[in-house]
């Protein structure tokens, strides 16, 4: 009766001292006064105690953490980057809960054994090992009351929500109103173990034709809503370096083969595993890299599978005009955005970092961040989840290998699996109908122009009350004929980067148009 109550006290004390600090950023003595100047130290003093407050207050704040972690458009970086190191590890709960909810949802006589000692704790459950039907298997366990907790924990984020919104930029209002439903879309799939194991299950069959990558298999008879039966798979953490190189492999090339992964995941499979820390992710005894933990996993539609890949070469090739677009279609930019301003922006922004010898994810995101405040803008759910994997992935990818590189190797993966052709192909058949309209335009134009120029030999047409005099005549054609030489010559270049046949053609055709236009201008001439 009383716990929401006393919960809402809670939570408001200890973010208490936040929430004056930020008051006095802007009015020294909260109400009135000049802005103060925080140092990055400080702010970065701030970020931990944030952390460590989000820790304590357990699960809830701790998934807000995470989520804030990849909110650019909410959160600095100073603060999103201490967010990030957010590790949900808390010691296991008693095992009586455990045997009480497998046994109501599973049963625990359908165990060969079951190991009373945890394997792992999590905020929202913990691991055991067990024995099942003679198969060595891990069990994960919703934690006792948690749904109760996390319940009350969002109905008194919804209540203080309008006071921070209150306190806040306006630029960030729209992403604030939005918070709370992400909180409680991805806090309570994390808790639904049943869509849990079926992403499990769903990645498993994605990879089951790829021997470098291993997934548990599910156990579906023995799972539920609160409980998740799965293969038990040994390997070495992949931040273990002495040990992976004491067994003969190669961090680097791992680093690698995870990165492909994801890349396959998100871009072909559109299907993914969405939390890449070092306790995810192993490496077996025959080298495949093997994924746990599938709670926060997402899925894409095919038009966001093809936004990812026009955003991994427009960022990879710095094209401004490109990236804008992309960005417009994921929702991050409003439609109306001031496009030169935007583009000026970019540009600098790749100025920056080409300057720094920096070509990387995070570097880019970094650097997004900073420019995009002076703007609208907003991070869609699907993007949000993409933006973790791929700052949590290549900070996890920099242990194995300091030389990372996301960006470059998206672009390879790409080009190895065909993207940039397909891409290319992709343009050229949106393009096609104009192309042909245009081919048909110039094959037009000729006679079109002979009809105007012969109404100019009769005297007939006029500009303005003036009649066209002969020496136009030969101006006109030597005019039109120069334009449409321009137009093959361009079309050709173009086709030929795309359907080399088609170039050919449009070659031909541009050579023809050349003599033409030569012989028109030799002509000229003499009768000039």
């Amino acid at each position: 009766m009383f716990q929401y109550p006393r919960r809402l006290v809670q939570i408001a004390i200890r973010f208490l001292p936040f929430f004056v600090a930020g008051l006095r950023d802007r009015h020294r003595f909260i109400l009135f006064g000049r802005s103060r100047f925080v140092s990055t130290e400080q702010h970065q003093l701030r970020a931990r105690r944030l952390r460590d407050t989000m820790l304590e207050l357990g699960p809830t704040f701790i998934k807000i953490g995470q989520v804030l972690s990849t909110r650019p458009d909410i959160v600095p970086l100073v603060y999103a980057t201490e967010l990030s190191t957010l590790q949900d590890t808390v010691p296991p709960g008693p095992f009586g809960e455990v045997e009480t909810t497998v046994g109501e949802d599973v049963g625990m006589d359908e165990f060969d054994s079951f190991d009373p000692e945890a394997l792992a704790g999590g905020s929202l459950a913990q691991v055991h090992e067990a024995q099942y039907r003679g198969n060595r298997v891990a069990v994960k366990v919703r934690r006792a009351n948690v749904v109760d907790v996390i319940e009350t924990d969002l109905r008194v984020v919804r209540r203080l929500l309008p006071v921070v919104i209150a306190i806040a930029p306006k630029r960030h209002h729209f992403s604030l109103r939005n918070l709370a439903d992400d909180f409680e879309r991805i806090i309570k799939q994390e808790l639904d173990f049943a869509r849990e194991g079926r992403m499990m299950t769903e990645i498993r069959s994605n990879f089951s034709e790829e021997d470098g990558v291993k997934i548990p298999e599910q156990f579906p008879e023995a799972c539920s809503e609160r409980v998740l039966t799965m293969e038990y798979v040994d390997s070495t953490k992949i931040t273990d370096m002495d040990e992976l190189r004491a067994t003969g492999y190669d961090p680097v090339a791992i680093a690698h083969d995870i990165a492909n992964a994801y890349f396959k995941m998100g871009i072909v499979d559109g299907v993914f595993h969405g939390d890449p820390h070092p306790g995810n992710l192993g490496v077996d005894d025959r080298r495949r890299i093997v994924f746990y933990d599938f709670g926060m996993s997402g899925r894409f539609t095919p038009e966001m599978q093809d936004a990812i890949v026009r955003l991994y070469i427009a960022a990879a090739a710095r094209d401004t005009e490109d990236l804008m677009d992309v960005l417009i279609d994921l929702g991050v930019l409003d439609s109306d955005v001031d496009r030169q301003a935007m583009n000026q922006v970019l540009e600098l922004a790749i100025r920056d970092l080409e300057g720094t010898g920096i070509s990387d994810w995070r570097a880019l995101i970094t650097e997004m961040n900073s420019i995009l405040h002076d703007f609208p803008f907003r991070i869609p759910p699907d993007l949000m989840l993409l933006i973790r994997v791929g700052t949590v992935s290549e900070g996890v990818l920099r242990q194995l290998d300091p030389n990372f590189d996301f960006l470059t190797a998206a672009q390879e993966f790409l080009v190895e699996h065909g993207y940039r052709r397909r891409g290319a192909e992709t343009w050229f058949e949106g393009m096609s109908d104009e192309a042909t309209s245009s081919i048909r335009s110039t094959v037009r134009t000729p006679e079109k122009l002979e009809r105007v120029l012969d109404m100019v030999l009769d005297g007939q047409l006029q500009v303005a009350g003036l009649q066209l005099q002969q020496p136009l005549t030969a101006i006109g054609r030597l005019l039109a004929y120069a334009l449409i030489t321009a137009s093959w010559v361009v079309g050709s270049a173009i086709l030929t980067d795309v359907r080399p046949t088609f170039g050919a053609i449009g070659w031909g055709i541009a050579a023809i148009m050349t003599l033409v236009f030569l012989v028109a201008l030799h002509n000229a001439r003499v009768n000039g």
